[in-house]
């Protein structure tokens, strides 16, 4: 049997003893510590109570456990003495004195009642306990169990704790990529928008559709036509540059008729005034180009 089980398995025996022989109300916290350093020094603590917090602490390390319980037995009565209100703030003031059992006359009273009386309790407590064969079977057993059940509950703590670190890795790991992802697409919306404006920078605002120009065009003469004015500046749209020069503002009337050739815009200008198309010096008259093709031919 481990000590740590042995000792506390007899305090879950000797608490109710003591309370019901000193009676007070609420079993308080006891807290059992391993301290190495303390108990290399032959002169090192072995217990204490403190009111402000209402716990009693046990330094257990290379210690007997019924020494350990002589403590706990110690202990409990400084508890009881605070819950009768016997301990003012002026004597826990005074337990801040180290040598407080010589220079407090009150608090030397008080550890000379717990020296006696924890001792007798723990004393009656025991022999009460030895006598019961029963008790004896049943501590042992509830040692054992608690031996297993500590070992079950160390392993299981064990396994979870690999287990949240390995899913606080993945986390950590998917969060790092999705932080990555989001950075890559804000950098391309911020390269996709700062495209954008330049290209709108660089476009005329003023250049609309030809749908867009015809609406306000046709709008612009009813308005003209009904309020004696033109209630819009339509703004002429792009054309077509048929004629390659650049200039989309021209018609693609204008357009066409530029970019023909000089002989095509004079034939053309002879058709629409119903001229007849005069030859230039050393050619044959347009009109007899065909006649004079088919001579050819047939010679």
């Amino acid at each position: 049997m481990l000590l740590k089980e042995q000792y506390q398995v007899l305090v879950k025996s000797l608490l109710p003893y003591a309370q019901k022989e000193l009676g007070f109300k609420n079993s308080p916290k006891i807290n059992f510590v391993d301290d190495q350093d303390n108990s290399k020094n032959p002169l090192g603590k072995t217990a204490y109570y403190h009111p402000e917090d209402k716990e009693i602490t046990i330094f257990v390390t290379n210690r007997h456990p019924k020494d350990i319980l002589r403590s706990v037995a110690h202990e409990l009565i400084h508890y009881k003495q605070d819950e009768d209100g016997r301990l003012t703030q002026s004597m826990r003031q005074g337990l801040q004195d180290k040598n407080y059992t010589q220079n407090n006359t009150t608090l030397r009273k008080f550890e000379e009642e717990a020296y006696l009386n924890g001792n007798m309790i723990f004393r009656d407590w025991e022999d009460n306990y030895k006598n019961n064969s029963k008790q004896i079977i049943k501590i042992t057993k509830e040692s054992k169990q608690m031996n297993e059940s500590n070992i079950r509950a160390t392993i299981k703590k064990l396994v979870a704790k690999v287990i949240s670190e390995e899913k606080e890795k993945k986390k950590s790991k998917k969060e790092e990529e999705q932080r990555a992802d989001v950075s890559k697409v804000r950098d391309s919306a911020k390269k996709s928008l700062k495209t954008r404006n330049v290209v709108r920078e660089q476009e005329d605002e003023s250049t609309l559709s030809l749908s867009e120009w015809k609406n306000q065009e046709l709008f612009g003469l009813l308005s003209n036509k009904f309020f004696g004015r033109n209630l819009v500046e339509t703004a002429k749209p792009d054309f077509l540059d048929l004629d390659k020069d650049g200039d989309k503002k021209e018609s693609m009337k204008q357009a066409a008729k530029q970019s023909k050739k000089p002989e095509e815009k004079e034939e053309e200008e002879i058709l629409v005034k119903g001229m007849k198309p005069k030859a230039k010096k050393g050619k044959v008259p347009p009109q007899l180009q065909k006649y004079v093709k088919s001579k050819k031919e047939k010679k």
